[in-house]
């Protein structure tokens, strides 16, 4: 594979086969971009050629595409990159470290440490910078997931996914503002203008808004997890219900029937309006139709009158400011409780004092929940215990 000599030569490429360029990035998600395609958009066949012997463009049979490094440069500057990852952050932090070290064991060199402490200053600024791109990026890409994904298996990996990513991204941080809290000494004396000190503080306040964001999307994640069950819970229930109405036994062994017969179907249908035709001698001729006339021309004066609606003013009691009390469990906080206490997670969701009535259902959506999304903290033993027709195994906290 040829190389380019200087980065001019580069730019003058890319900038001369620019067509092709943007038309094999529109079809990149494709892959159906042949090579006969790609000749409408260069002036010959040899500029095509360039593109693929330098390694702009590969060809697989008669099919192109641009190359990784060159998408993944466009789609990381245009914000539209759908593979998110923490790595840009964790090489940033690797650098960072690694300059910070190489600062102090070149004490006899001051023009060496002078370079060392400008990388320092670009790496804490990219770590920064690509958290909040990152953050961004993140919210983009999972509510997209879950809006377009159909398959619900493949959009419920993705979030799970996206939520180890976002795991990624606040450990990277936290290492971050952990190292700047233990190098605050090495720092503070690198620059005689407090310029890397100053710096340092305006990334742990970049962090905190990032950090709040990573919180959001976490909470966004885990509704829309709870959406997806939700919908193959109702999924399963359809089809078994189909079964059974297949194997002609849906009448006797589900309520379906009771269900229906208590459902007022004319509620959901539409009211029937019928016309009736006069005819024109019975409007000419008799006093019926003149009566007819002038009511119909009333009710039409009715409707153009912009005044002829009446208004009835609103009620004392209607003007109260009204309150609405939302059902929320918040499980994060029950998970907490549960970790200070000495009862196996079962029985302490089952018994916790909530400040409405649930149902037992409820509770064990609400145990299954925390098991979810705390189970690195439980320790999860193989003795099992028996509630009615529910079979559960006994969980602790993690000593």
């Amino acid at each position: 594979m040829k190389t380019f000599a200087n980065l001019p030569e580069l730019l003058g490429r890319l900038h001369t086969e620019r067509k092709l360029l943007h038309a094999l990035f529109q079809a990149r998600q494709k892959y159906d971009f042949r090579y006969e395609d790609a000749l409408e958009f260069v002036n010959n066949e040899r500029n095509l050629l360039l593109l693929i012997d330098y390694g702009i463009v590969r060809q697989e049979g008669e099919m192109l595409e641009l190359e990784e490094a060159y998408q993944h440069f466009f789609e990381e500057i245009l914000r539209l990159n759908e593979n998110i990852t923490s790595s840009t952050i964790e090489e940033n932090l690797r650098q960072l470290k690694n300059n910070i070290d190489f600062y102090l064991k070149d004490r006899a060199n001051p023009d060496s440490q002078r370079k060392y402490v400008n990388k320092i200053i670009r790496t804490l600024r990219n770590i920064a910078t690509q958290a909040a791109h990152k953050t961004v990026e993140l919210k983009r890409v999972i509510n997209d997931t879950f809006r377009q994904e159909r398959n619900y298996e493949i959009k419920r990996q993705k979030l799970e996914d996206y939520q180890v990513t976002i795991d990624s991204i606040s450990s990277l941080i936290s290492q971050t503002e952990r190292m700047l809290e233990d190098r605050k000494d090495t720092l503070d004396v690198m620059t005689p203008d407090q310029r890397i000190s100053r710096l340092a503080t305006d990334v742990r306040l970049r962090f905190q808004d990032v950090f709040h964001s990573l919180i959001e999307l976490q909470h966004t994640i885990r509704d829309y997890l709870h959406q997806i069950d939700a919908h193959n819970r109702k999924i399963k229930r359809i089809r078994r219900l189909k079964y059974l109405k297949d194997q002609l036994t849906w009448e006797k062994t589900t309520t379906v029937c009771r269900m229906l017969a208590g459902c007022s179907h004319l509620l959901l249908e539409t009211t029937p309006y019928y016309t009736t035709r006069i005819s024109l001698s019975l409007l000419r001729n008799t006093d019926t139709g003149l009566e007819a006339i002038s009511a119909a021309r009333r009710v039409i004066c009715r409707r153009k009158s912009p005044n002829s609606t009446t208004h009835t003013p609103l009620k004392a009691e209607e003007l109260k400011p009204a309150y609405r009390i939302e059902d929320f469990i918040d499980t994060d906080m029950i998970a907490e409780a549960f970790f200070a206490s000495s009862k196996d997670l079962y029985n302490f969701v089952k018994n916790y004092p909530y400040e409405c009535q649930k149902e037992l259902e409820q509770k064990v959506e609400y145990y299954t929940e925390i098991i979810i999304n705390h189970h690195s903290r439980l320790l999860i033993t193989e003795d099992w215990q028996t509630d009615g027709n529910i079979n559960y195994p006994l969980i602790y906290n993690m000593p």
